[in-house]
């Protein structure tokens, strides 16, 4: 069956303004309670004592880090990493900028898909890689997460719950992806069904109810094909997807102990690592933009475990500042600079795909 192109809408440049705006308000009232509650004046000092070399080192961490993500988006496409890699890192950071102000990422799906189209991608090759590329990123979370929970467990009974839950909430939202991903002809038919009850032409009407039925089958057919694309004809693609989103997430978690050695604490790396791996878990599911607040709090719970009170307050700012609000600027100058461009060419093979 032929299915017609589907035009992306550009999205709503005022909403992301208002999401921006939420979003940093949040973190800079978070910002001054940890501050507050951790020594106040004392957690501005000892984040004076980060020197330029251990900044430079975790910001050059955060860079790598979009740049592994984008060479793991373009393994994803058709036209595979190679000349490609500069272009989907940007797609990456406009795409996330719009998680990092949404509620619980809610607007990376549509933002990543648009900035995929705006590099030359398909709207159906550009859901099936924005998919796929949220699979193996909640599978790298699920892996780290169930490390990270597990080295926490001499810590207090709070850190061990927050960690435990946040695993668990990204492995039932895997779990339904995977179902998808492996199976995607049996699911597409499950929901065909679904949108095919007599309850739902009820409640929407009749042509609402065949518009909608018609969309998603339509979406779920340019899916189904292009992840049977990857998973079938390119598995290597998607193995080293799954290697350079798990790398660009250690490299975000390795900033921690970076921040933290660099203000002078020389405490065990491991618990470090396994509280980055916490706190970026509950920034997925917090329902704040971007974890705002969340992250904050509970970053510091997980660190005053591990090291003086202000120098834990002094490294949950810091690392914060340079994993989150560095991608946030980033981002929003990366998805303005996509709203203002035309798309580029596609290449014949994606042009001509039905």
């Amino acid at each position: 069956m032929t299915w017609d192109p589907k035009p992306v809408v550009p999205l709503d440049r005022r909403s992301l303004r208002t999401g921006l705006a939420i979003a940093v308000a949040i973190g800079v009232t978070a910002g001054l309670v940890v501050a507050f509650a951790t020594g106040g004046t004392a957690v501005v000092v000892a984040a004076s004592k980060l020197s330029l070399p251990w900044l430079a080192l975790a910001l050059a961490l955060s860079a790598l880090s979009w740049l592994l993500q984008g060479i793991g988006l373009a393994a994803l496409t058709r036209r595979g990493a190679k000349g490609h890699v500069l272009g989907m890192t940007a797609a990456f950071i406009g795409g996330d900028f719009a998680a990092l102000v949404s509620p619980f990422g809610s607007g990376s799906i549509p933002a990543s898909v648009f900035c995929l189209t705006r590099e030359g991608l398909s709207a159906g090759e550009s859901s099936a890689v924005v998919a796929m590329h949220s699979v193996l990123t909640g599978a790298s979370f699920l892996i780290m997460g169930v490390a990270a929970a597990v080295v926490l467990q001499a810590q207090a009974a709070a850190a061990r719950t927050f960690v435990w839950s946040a695993v668990t909430i990204i492995a039932v939202a895997l779990a339904f992806a995977v179902w998808l991903a492996a199976r995607p002809h049996w699911a597409i038919g499950r929901i065909e069904g679904a949108l095919a009850r007599p309850g739902l032409a009820t409640l929407l009407g009749h042509e609402r109810a065949s518009r909608a039925s018609e969309v998603v089958g339509r979406e779920a057919h340019r899916f189904a094909s292009d992840v049977e694309t990857l998973t079938r004809e390119r598995p290597w693609q998607l193995a080293l997807s799954f290697l350079c989103v798990f790398a660009s997430r250690g490299c975000l978690i390795l900033c921690l102990p970076v921040v933290m050695y660099g203000l002078g604490s020389r405490g065990p790396a491991l618990p470090m690592l396994a509280t980055g791996v916490g706190a970026m878990a509950l920034a997925v599911i917090s329902p704040t933009p971007g974890g705002s607040g969340a992250v904050e709090g509970g970053t510091a719970v997980l660190l005053v475990a591990q090291a003086p009170i202000a120098l834990a307050g002094a490294t949950t700012l810091l690392w914060r500042g340079v994993t989150y609000y560095s991608e946030l600027l980033l981002g929003w100058f990366v998805f303005t600079r996509y709203l203002a461009t035309r798309p580029k060419a596609r290449e014949e093979s994606d042009a001509g795909r039905s």
